[in-house]
């Protein structure tokens, strides 16, 4: 039996078939472009309207802050005082850690001030003895503890700005040069270059000068605000309390004594 295969018909109907196909499938092309085109028309819409709204706001803080720094920093920084400081430790590694610690010992005493000033049906003087004691040991351990760590670090930290530099100025032998530099100078009898020195007056890089005193300011805020804010309040704050209560314990035992006699 001799079997037959229409195979003209068969690809006649596979070619209808695809050409309906084709006009039936919906095209998502020219659609999701037209989308993305509106959402990003409305998000930028959506940013200038809030930029335009915050414009007042923005200006108001932007003269907040020039007056600010023009007549409270400026005047500050204008000061006898500040240029004694300045002058006196100009050579220092802890003029950041000098900073901190005058604007701690400021909050610390107006802390201790007002604890002292409450009144009495408020906290009883014992107590307000007990909770100033609390803040003078929290300023005097975190002072000490935010130099000690501070300088502990400064080895370790000269070693990271370093690295930062020689990648920077793709210089992997910076403190060869520094030493050798300073070898000259010793016998010159000249004054030593550190990093700081080397970038800014032999490689004119001011950039990388801002940069490098940034990273070690940053370091040294970063330390002081984990000792003072969250380290040494946890360790100090028990210690003050058990003295505190030794302390009203023994006024209490002294004060029984005194009635019985």
């Amino acid at each position: 039996m001799q079997v037959n295969f229409n195979t003209q018909q068969y690809n006649q109907n596979y070619f209808n078939l695809k050409n309906n196909s084709n006009q039936q499938s919906p095209s998502f092309r020219g659609n999701i472009a037209k989308e993305v085109a509106d959402a990003s028309d409305a998000l930028a819409e959506a940013a200038m309207s809030r930029s335009r709204f915050m414009e007042p706001l923005t200006k108001a803080y932007d003269n907040v802050t020039d007056w600010i720094a023009k007549n409270v920093f400026g005047k500050l920084m204008a000061t006898k005082t500040v240029a004694k400081f300045a002058e006196k430790n100009k050579e220092s590694n802890f003029v950041i850690n000098h900073i901190v610690t005058a604007g701690a010992a400021v909050g610390t005493g107006m802390y201790i001030y007002k604890t002292l000033k409450l009144p009495e049906d408020k906290m009883d003087s014992d107590r307000k003895k007990v909770l100033a004691l609390n803040h003078f040991l929290t300023f005097a351990v975190s002072t000490a503890g935010a130099y000690l760590v501070d300088g502990l670090l400064n080895k370790k930290w000269n070693a990271v700005t370093q690295k930062y530099a020689e990648l920077y100025l793709n210089k992997p032998d910076i403190a060869k040069i520094i030493e050798k530099e300073n070898a000259r100078l010793v016998k010159e009898g000249k004054n030593k270059i550190d990093l700081i020195d080397y970038v800014a007056d032999y490689c004119n890089d001011p950039k990388l000068v801002r940069r490098i005193k940034g990273m070690g300011v940053g370091k040294t805020l970063l330390i002081a605000t984990m000792i003072y804010r969250y380290l040494v309040p946890v360790a100090v704050t028990p210690i003050a309390n058990k003295l505190g209560d030794k302390f009203l314990a023994h006024k209490k035992e002294q004060e029984a004594k005194l009635q019985k006699a």
